[in-house]
């Protein structure tokens, strides 16, 4: 018994033990580069930072005009958040953006988050809009 109570606690610590360091861009998965030079060509990078645990990697860009952007271990982004700048045109899904054009004309986007359901987009007036991975309209998310 004392094994098993000593191992969990030791797992326990383990996976709480997430170890964050600042990398450059060609430390980035692939996928991430990709993602940096199509998106934001001309921002130039304040810091990346890669956090590593026990389960997974995740790399977190910041980017000198104020945007954000989250990326998994894959390289597939995850986050984007504008902050005082704006999403990136071509960024959002087709569906997504004309959904938006039709019905949200002038709402700025604050923030796009790819969950595993599919996408939840912030606009700057606290408009929380929920569509599935196929960009179809689900809810406003209160």
């Amino acid at each position: 018994m004392k094994k098993i109570v000593f191992a969990i606690t030791v797992l326990s610590f383990i996976s709480c033990n997430a170890q964050k360091r600042n990398i450059g861009l060609t430390e980035l998965p692939g996928q991430a580069q990709s993602f940096v030079t199509t998106y934001y060509p001309s921002q130039a990078i304040s810091y990346i930072i890669e956090e590593k645990d026990t389960h997974s990697t995740e790399y977190e860009i910041h980017f000198s005009g104020s945007a954000e952007v989250e990326f998994d271990a894959a390289g597939l982004w995850k986050e984007v958040e504008a902050n005082a700048s704006v999403i990136p045109p071509g960024l959002l899904p087709k569906k997504i953006s004309a959904y938006l054009a039709k019905n949200y004309k002038g709402q700025n986007i604050e923030k796009i988050e790819r969950k595993n359901w599919g996408y939840k987009v912030e606009c700057f007036s606290d408009l929380e809009l929920e569509f599935d991975k196929n960009g179809d309209f689900l809810r406003i998310d209160s």
